[in-house]
């Protein structure tokens, strides 16, 4: 395993500059989120043939590659993020990808006044992985408390009705930390089929805030030793946002290789 970046909470900086900077602290990627900080604006120039070529050129000259594509924003009543997504979908394999990675980001407590909404979301999602399907992506959606998905049990009642072999789990550590009850030994098992990606936090149960790697109730070490043992043995995105990500990279990077990736 490796670590990668998430450029989500990197606004300071140009998506090259980023690439450079991380790749100087020792991270191994990056995953590309058309989301920029913790706002619904999409950086559609993304999806552009100029950009795409422009970080295709640094990622080969760095040996850095994008690790994956991603849209954590609301596809399942917003008409455009739906739209967007069948076109980051289509666009992936350009970034030499085949994961792209969603959340709902929609309110499970929307579905007091809208119950329809499940079946917006099975209909939404069996669409985009027939996208995924023909683009040769994996459609990889990580469950969230408090959003439509934000169990794995919710997780499982999406892929039995959308039944397509394309869509994934991407394994938010502190996410099904939190939805599984801390059980994730059982959470990878029983779901060991599914697992194409992670991303890493820490948390304390009972609250749904990314802490730092050293900061939390999550044995780091145990569940991603499970998880290699398991099922996966592949890049993991640091997903930070109450610090300044830039300022903690590098001792995490520093934390995650000393304490977890080097004693698996």
């Amino acid at each position: 395993m490796y670590l990668a970046l998430r450029n989500q909470a990197v606004l300071r900086r140009s998506v090259v500059d980023t690439m450079r900077l991380f790749k100087a602290m020792g991270y191994g990627g990056i995953e590309l989120e058309l989301v920029r900080g913790l706002t619904d604006v999409l950086a559609l120039d993304y999806l552009d043939d100029f950009f795409i070529e422009k970080v295709n050129e640094v990622s080969q000259e760095l040996s850095f590659p994008v690790t994956a594509v991603s849209c954590h924003q609301n596809y399942v009543t917003d008409d455009f993020t739906f739209e967007t997504t069948k076109r980051l979908i289509r666009t992936a394999p350009k970034y030499h990808t085949d994961l792209v990675i969603v959340s709902t980001a929609i309110s499970d407590y929307e579905k007091e006044k809208h119950p329809e909404l499940y079946d917006v979301l099975d209909i939404r999602t069996k669409e985009l992985c027939n996208v995924a399907e023909e683009a040769g992506v994996r459609f990889t959606i990580e469950i969230e408390p408090h959003q439509l998905l934000n169990n794995l049990k919710s997780f499982f009642r999406v892929a039995e009705k959308v039944k397509s072999p394309n869509f994934k789990l991407n394994f938010d550590i502190g996410h099904v930390f939190l939805s599984e009850g801390g059980n994730l030994f059982k959470a990878i098992d029983d779901a060991k089929e599914f697992i194409v990606y992670s991303h890493v936090e820490n948390m304390i149960m009972g609250e749904h805030a990314h802490k730092l790697p050293w900061d939390g109730d999550i044995d780091l070490l145990a569940v991603y030793r499970k998880m290699k043992e398991t099922c996966y043995d592949g890049p993991v995105s640091l997903d930070l946002y109450l610090q300044d990500y830039e300022t903690v990279a590098k001792d995490c990077l520093d934390y995650i290789n000393r304490e977890v990736f080097s004693k698996l």
